[in-house]
């Protein structure tokens, strides 16, 4: 476990700017809605919340699928796999830095929400972040997959397909879209949770990493990507 926090770390490390652009990014959408003379309207936060959703998944889900293929130009791939750590490890570290970079940035959704929508409870808030977060996890798993062995635009093209298309049916299945059907309660404030949805989706999330770790055990880091 120390080898996967460890990479984890590093990567965060790696892509710290982003990681501050995704916590500022709430709050700057926020003041699009602010007003020292009156309280931003419901609806107003709502059609925001939705924009936040939508682009913290999206951009979780490319973080996920450049990020073999960026070690991997780098060459610093070959460096890591040589002290002995798996590439097992090396992937599951990738997608904790995914998860935590989600996590962070759900945070500061609810965060921002919660200083416009004046008595937003907090079982709300929390909810919004469990919602984000692990519809996030599900398209970052997905896109790590692909991205073994498609390049990383296409990878993501497709994760981001699988997350955003169920969106324009009335009901997400929890079961084939469990992504689309958290980020409809993440979007809209619900005052429950769909636990089957959580459920599947860090199921479904583990499976995808398991298939991904199957598939870059043979896949040669050596070969020059340029």
């Amino acid at each position: 476990m120390r080898p996967v926090l460890l990479l984890a770390g590093s990567f965060i490390r790696q892509n710290r700017w982003l990681l501050l652009a995704f916590i500022v990014w709430p709050f700057l959408l926020g003041a699009f809605a602010w007003s020292p003379q009156h309280h931003a309207r419901r609806a107003e936060v709502l059609e925001i919340l939705q924009q936040e959703v939508f682009y913290g998944v999206a951009v979780v889900a490319f973080l996920a699928s450049s990020a073999v293929y960026n070690e991997k130009r780098s060459r610093r791939i070959i460096g890591v796999l040589s002290k002995g750590v798996s590439r097992g490890q090396y992937l599951w570290g990738l997608l904790f830095a995914c998860a935590a970079f989600a996590l962070i940035y759900f945070v500061a959704v609810a965060s921002s929400v919660a200083l416009l929508l004046v008595g937003l409870s907090l079982q709300s808030s929390v909810f919004l972040v469990l919602a984000g977060f692990s519809a996030s996890f599900w398209a970052a798993a997905l896109a790590l997959l692909f991205a073994t062995f498609l390049h990383p635009f296409l990878a993501a093209a497709i994760a981001g397909s699988a997350a955003f298309a169920p969106l324009a049916f009335s009901k997400a299945n929890v079961a084939v879209a469990s992504a689309a059907a958290l980020m409809q309660v993440a979007g809209s404030l619900a005052a429950g949770l769909d636990w089957p949805a959580v459920l599947a989706a860090w199921f479904e999330g583990v499976v995808f990493t398991l298939a991904a770790i199957r598939i870059f055990a043979a896949r040669d880091v050596t070969v020059s990507i340029e």
